[in-house]
């Protein structure tokens, strides 16, 4: 059973030998640029503006030096060195926010608990320095193998930590947002840099800080069933609600105001021929990481929903999920069809426990 569905499966993660490909390639024009920046401890901008960037911050050698490599690649997004990073990464960032609430939220889910699916950190924090693009597929590939629909047929199973839920948001404001717009609008080059470092390890921050909130809020919750699970889905909803909006204002943003086209902010024009320069190489990574990653997931939400549909609880057809997926990514980008596909999924997967009582 495990083996058929990891065959059938295997599209998810396909996405993964693109990201690869990319990175075994597109990453030797800015090695040198990456490298040099770091031996002389500054980044040059384009306009030649030099700027003093980090070698260490948190007191351990290995991953302070991952971080610095990390984080000279970022130099480009957050000093506004290349318009194509960054009206790519207005999108990109924004909609990676509400992947990144969709992955705590499953965290938090009763079925997940004692399995590598309770954590969302190490995922998040590998993703940090090899690309959510090579992370993505591997983690929900074997999401879907290891979650066939019966291990959610129960109310309890699907349950979601209620303080949690509560606790997504602060969190992500706290450890997400605040060093990220802080990284990109502040007026001191130096201090952008340091928020960047800072927000390089948010997945470690998200989790201390979502147990701590989730542990002072959980004593004040009422623990009766229904209000339970009245209070749980206002809170997906919630949750839902603002990370759809943010990443519709994003794309819309980037929609009206861009100077480039949307293909030109989006969609790499290299994969076979090589670019031949830092900006272009590193613009078309970013590009890379956001269609594999996003891709992955909108695998594995329509595998759910094949599921769904085989057991007879999802009564679209394809033609109308996909014409549906079609207009809503049009109008919204990936960000907001994946969080939709994803509330479709809680509210089908709801309607198994009604069906049983009916």
């Amino acid at each position: 059973m495990a083996l058929s569905r990891a065959l059938y499966a295997l599209p998810i993660v396909l996405p993964l030998a693109v990201m690869v490909r990319v990175l075994a390639t597109m990453t030797v024009v800015p090695g040198p640029f990456i490298d040099d920046a770091d031996h002389r401890g500054r980044y040059t901008l384009q306009n030649g503006t030099s700027v003093p960037i980090l070698k260490g911050l948190y007191g351990v050698p290995g991953l302070d030096d991952a971080i610095t490599q990390v984080a000279i690649t970022f130099c480009q997004l957050i000093f506004h060195d290349d318009q194509r990073m960054w009206w790519q990464c207005v999108v990109f960032l924004t909609d990676y926010a509400g992947l990144t609430a969709l992955w705590m939220l499953e965290s938090l889910r009763t079925a997940n608990r004692g399995t590598f699916f309770q954590t969302f950190a190490v995922p998040l924090f590998l993703a940090q320095f090899v690309t959510v693009g090579n992370i993505a597929p591997l983690y929900f590939y074997f999401f879907y193998i290891f979650s066939p629909l019966k291990k959610y047929s129960t109310a309890s199973a699907r349950l979601i930590d209620g303080a949690g839920v509560l606790a997504i948001l602060p969190t992500l404001l706290v450890v997400y947002y605040v060093p990220h717009l802080i990284s990109l609008f502040h007026p001191d080059f130096e201090t952008r840099h340091l928020a960047n470092w800072i927000w390089q390890l948010y997945p470690l921050w998200a989790s201390i800080l979502l147990f701590t909130l989730s542990s002072v809020i959980r004593p004040f919750l009422n623990d009766n069933a229904e209000a339970v699970q009245r209070r749980n889905k206002t809170g997906i909803h919630v949750i839902g609600g603002v990370m759809i909006t943010l990443s519709a204002i994003s794309y819309w943003y980037m929609l009206l105001f861009s100077p480039l086209s949307v293909s030109e902010a989006l969609v790499p024009k290299y994969f076979i021929e090589l670019p031949k320069d830092t900006p272009t190489s590193l613009t078309s990574i970013f590009q890379y990481d956001f269609i594999t990653s996003f891709t992955s997931v909108l695998l594995w939400l329509a595998y759910h929903l094949g599921d769904l549909k085989s057991a007879g609880i999802c009564q679209l057809s394809w033609p109308r999920i996909l014409l549906s997926s079609v207009v809503i990514g049009g109008l919204g980008g990936p960000g907001v069809l994946v969080w939709v596909g994803w509330l479709t999924r809680e509210e089908l997967m709801t309607s198994t426990e009604h069906s049983k009582t009916n």
